[in-house]
């Protein structure tokens, strides 16, 4: 059924943004020739767009043989490409024809994601045809339209545009009279923002006067064209006109387009962009020009300002962005509609305007690697793995839902409004009431002060809040990816602490990790990112081996070295240090991979690594009794449920111990070290020992628990060795490794749930950030 018959159908997206009006419905027959065919049927005119009769349009598809038939229109290839590429809502609005063709143009767009609902249907006449032929790359246009099936000025009511932020016009709406004033007027009318393409040269050459006078109307916030068409706007332009008159009379010979830059303010050798985008900016906000193979020049009122307008020179205010590398041509039909789209998606989502032009160029180049002006899913994947990076592609492509592409197009435009920075991992478990949250806090404001970076999160509770807030302290941009629902959360627990527009919701994991990951990747040498791993559960975990996996792999998609610190406090990850250790032991892992990941004890430990490794001067150092504060509060939260004078006691006791440990020389602190080392080596002996013991004792385990029965509440066998059920299950090697946790300082009846998790195994202190390959060699020393 044809989906713009009938009741109008609920629009696919909802939420509209983006209108898009395509004043006649055309379908596209895209085939290839040779130069020599191409100039027998098109004449010598090529590589451009002109108007045929239907009988014109029959003969060259009748000399051509095969072609492929395809929605097309300059209009609606942008708004399909926004729809299917960038998830943007998009409605179309103009007329076809009743015939095949026009229930082949609504079907082919409305399964693409727009809303059709605004076509209007043509009882009488034919649906437009274009026969485009492609020979080297280039294309050459011969498009029939019929004057009955089109949209005019009159058709157009203000609810066309209604709820639309932006909306797309291209000057081949010239064509009917009257209908670009009026499409403009009504998208003003609405608070649409107005994006104008200059269609062709021949279009421009043709409809110059009502051209400028709809540009001198104000009514068009960004303007783009290619520069043939930048060319015609300037050669045709009565200031051009004029110097050319002025010089002729004086009897000089003046190049046109010279005396057009001339006239308008640039020095006769100015290049052409810069000439017409000046020629723009009196009229417009911004406008872009496309120039192939070159790449884009674009310029806005506000890089103008801040350049220093035009005393700053005629150049001041310019970007320029080359092409993407490496493309080979196959058809250049619909690169500049896939130009225009991710240029819209760019300003639609508030991205610098150089970040629109690289995302307008390879969207460009994704539609000349393919035949024909639309792309399928698998070209989609081939571009946003290109934009965001290889393991984007991957999810994308493997991802049965379309929404994961979505997602990823949200947290990528997040990123790329707020920047790359310092990720942080760590648990939503370990809330304010943690020890761990005033470091996190003061960590991330240290580091977000020695940066200037942003910093990302997965905007949930615990130590992802914690990092967050200290972004906010400092004055930094302050992102978050989140899932619908962290670990230890629910509707109800969740806050939004976030300012809005800086946090992006996934529903899929995968885009989640991705997005975090790529918030860190650096690209460029003034980038200065980082992957910052708190205390954490699994999900940390998970999130940490990835980016290792990725790094191990070289597939993190970063140009540029990346630190990855791992933030030890307390030995709160000596056991995860164990287990990479057992790993490198078994051949399941050489050190030499972790050699890029530091792990640092304390906050100062990785401010000066980061320091080091940017090369930025070293920060002050962390006030010593700020940590002996913040562990007084940590042990009053944990004693919460105790009297308050044991409560009090256990306070002031964690207070004492921390105050004499500052007092140490390095002498004290390196004899302390030693000592634990002593005591590591000899508890590793007693270990071995009642290992022995138990492997000769193997075969005597029921004896044990009878025995164990028999005397009960006597604390040791026959042997004088605890048994398993005399020790509540425990193995004897089991009660030497809680004899020697009890006996750690901390481990007290008052002391908090959150304290040192550090064996006697423990990671070796340096007073400074080491790599986590030195760590394994150095636990493996110990063992």
């Amino acid at each position: 059924m044809d989906p713009s018959e009938g009741q109008k159908e609920s629009a696919p997206n909802a939420g509209i943004r983006v209108g898009v009006l395509q004043a006649s419905a055309l379908v596209d027959h895209v085939c290839s020739v040779t130069r020599e065919t191409l100039e027998r049927l098109a004449g010598a005119e090529v590589a451009g767009s002109q108007r045929c009769t239907l009988a014109e349009l029959q003969n060259i598809l009748s000399s051509v043989g095969e072609f492929h038939s395809k929605a097309g229109g300059s209009a609606s290839n942008v708004g399909r490409a926004l729809a299917l590429g960038f998830g943007i809502g998009v409605q179309l609005v103009g007329t076809r024809g009743a015939d095949e063709w026009g229930v082949m143009f609504t079907s082919s767009v409305h399964r693409a994601g727009v809303d059709v609902t605004h076509m209007r249907v043509q009882p009488d006449g034919h649906t437009g045809r274009s026969a485009i032929l492609t020979c080297d790359g280039e294309r050459t246009m011969r498009t029939y339209t019929d004057p009955k099936v089109t949209t005019r000025p009159g058709d157009l009511v203000a609810d066309d545009f209604s709820g639309c932020d932006w909306v797309f016009l291209s000057c081949y709406s010239l064509y009917s009279e009257g209908l670009l004033p009026r499409a403009v007027q009504l998208a003003n009318q609405v608070g649409a923002k107005v994006v104008l393409d200059l269609a062709s040269y021949e279009v421009v050459r043709a409809y110059h006067k009502p051209l400028m006078e709809l540009l001198q109307s104000g009514g068009v916030h960004f303007c783009i064209c290619n520069e043939d068409e930048a060319q015609m706007l300037v050669k045709c332009s009565e200031d051009a006109a004029a110097a050319v008159a002025a010089a002729a009379a004086k009897g000089s010979v003046v190049p046109q387009h010279a005396a057009a830059a001339a006239a308008i303010g640039f020095p006769p050798d100015s290049n052409l962009p810069a000439a017409v985008l000046s020629l723009i900016l009196r009229y417009c906000h911004g406008g872009v020009v496309t120039r192939g193979v070159l790449g884009c020049v674009a310029a806005s009122r506000d890089l103008q300002a801040a350049a220093g307008g035009a005393e700053a020179g005629p150049h001041a205010g310019l970007v320029a962005v080359p092409a993407v590398p490496g493309i080979a041509v196959v058809d250049t039909t619909g690169a500049g509609d896939h130009f225009t789209a991710g240029f819209m998606y760019g300003l639609m989502t508030r991205q610098p305007l150089e970040r629109c032009c690289e995302v307008a160029c390879l969207a460009g180049a994704s539609a000349v690697r393919v035949l024909g002006a639309e792309l399928a899913q698998k070209d989609w994947a081939w571009f946003h793995a290109r934009l965001h990076g290889e393991l984007a592609g991957d999810v994308v492509q493997e991802s049965s839902a379309a929404e994961v592409a979505q997602e990823l197009l949200g947290c990528y435009s997040l990123i790329g409004r707020l920047g790359r920075g310092v990720v942080y991992f760590g648990s939503a478990r370990l809330a304010q009431s943690s020890p761990y949250w005033d470091r996190a806090v003061r960590l991330a404001e240290r580091v977000a002060a020695l940066l200037g970076s942003a910093v990302w999160t997965g905007g949930g509770p615990g130590m992802m809040r914690a990092a967050s807030e200290g972004g906010l302290k400092a004055g930094v941009p302050v992102g978050g990816i989140r899932i619908s629902r962290e670990a230890g959360t629910n509707v109800l627990t969740m806050e939004d602490y976030l300012s809005a527009g800086s946090a992006f919701t996934c529903k899929y994991m995968p885009t989640r990790k991705v997005a975090l990951t790529d918030a860190g990747v650096r690209l460029l040498p003034e980038q200065r990112t980082a992957y910052v791993f708190l205390p954490g559960g699994l999900g940390t975990m998970d999130e940490l081996f990835s980016i290792l996996t990725l790094m191990q792999l070289g597939k993190l998609g970063s140009s540029l070295p990346v630190p990855l610190l791992i933030v030890n406090w307390d030995g709160f990850y000596d056991g995860l240090m164990s287990l990479l250790t057992a790993f490198d032991q078994t051949g399941a892992l050489h050190a030499s991979e972790v050699r890029q990941v530091m792990v640092a004890n304390t906050n100062d430990e990785v401010l000066e690594y980061l320091a080091q490794f940017y090369q930025l001067p070293l920060p002050e150092r962390e006030d010593p009794d700020q940590e002996a504060t913040e562990d007084c509060e940590a042990a009053q939260g944990a004693g919460g449920q105790a009297e308050k004078g044991d409560e009090q006691a256990a306070v002031a006791a964690a207070a004492a111990e921390l105050a004499a440990e500052s007092e140490l020389d390095a002498q004290a602190k390196a004899q302390k070290a030693r000592e634990r080392n002593m005591a590591a080596l000899e508890l590793e002996a007693k270990l071995e020992q009642l290992a022995t013991s138990d492997e000769s004792a193997g075969g005597n385990g029921a004896s044990h628990h009878s025995h164990g029965t028999s005397a009960a509440g006597n604390s040791n066998g026959p042997s004088g060795r605890l048994t398993p059920l005399e020790t509540g299950g425990k193995s004897p090697l089991a009660t030497v490794l809680a004899e020697a946790a009890s006996a750690a300082p901390g481990s007290g009846a008052n002391s908090s749930k959150h304290r040192s998790r550090r064996s006697s195994l423990s990671v070796p202190t340096s007073g400074h950030a080491v790599s986590a390959e030195d760590v394994l060699h150095q636990l493996q020393q110990q063992r």
